[in-house]
């Protein structure tokens, strides 16, 4: 079973990386070395979008990789004029990025299983609008997040619109970030709130 999922695993990481480049040709993506996503990744971007992903950057997907994330397919969505840009040395567990306008990780990122990053509201918070289509997406609000250096993001968290969260600084599983942590703190909770110094 171990030498069949090594099997699959390689297989994967090769036709991720090949439709990634040939995504590169059409689109604005550009990829760094080392780059490895395992498993299916439901994958969508325009022709204005960007993608910027650094060296050393893991995807672990799907496939029971990972236990905590229930065998979930991991997504990564820009719409059209956003951005999702990645440092180097980035790992993520069948995570959800979305990204409205911009979503920015630094460099050696961890984000856990499950996670969701998503840089807007996704409709409109007011009643009236959401009633009609283009209304409620004219008026839905979006804004960049920033997750900075070394910080350690726990399972199943769900990152905000407009939210930074400094470096070195950890969020605790299950937390929902809506305001911004600074750095060389521990944060949990929902709404997120700061536990302690580190």
């Amino acid at each position: 079973m171990k030498m069949w999922n090594r099997v699959l695993n390689k297989f994967s990481s090769i036709a991720n990386f090949l439709y990634f480049s040939i995504c590169a040709v059409r689109y604005n993506i550009r990829l760094g070395h080392k780059f490895c996503i395992h498993g299916i990744l439901n994958f969508r971007m325009y022709k204005t979008s960007i993608l910027k992903i650094g060296d050393d950057f893991y995807f672990s997907n799907a496939r029971r990789l990972n236990p905590i994330c229930r065998n979930i397919r991991g997504s990564i969505r820009i719409e059209p004029g956003a951005a999702i840009i990645i440092g180097n040395n980035v790992a993520i567990s069948s995570a959800c990025l979305w990204a409205h306008q911009k979503i920015v990780i630094g460099n050696n990122v961890r984000i856990g299983g499950d996670c969701i990053v998503i840089d807007s509201d996704c409709h409109s918070l007011n009643y009236v609008q959401r009633r009609e289509a283009v209304s409620d997406m004219l008026n839905t609000k979006s804004k960049q997040i920033t997750i900075e250096d070394d910080v350690m993001i726990g399972a199943r968290c769900i990152i905000l619109k407009g939210v930074v969260i400094g470096a070195r600084s950890v969020i605790g599983a299950g937390a929902v970030v809506t305001r911004s942590i600074p750095a060389d703190c521990i944060a949990c909770g929902n709404p997120a709130k700061i536990i302690k110094r580190i």
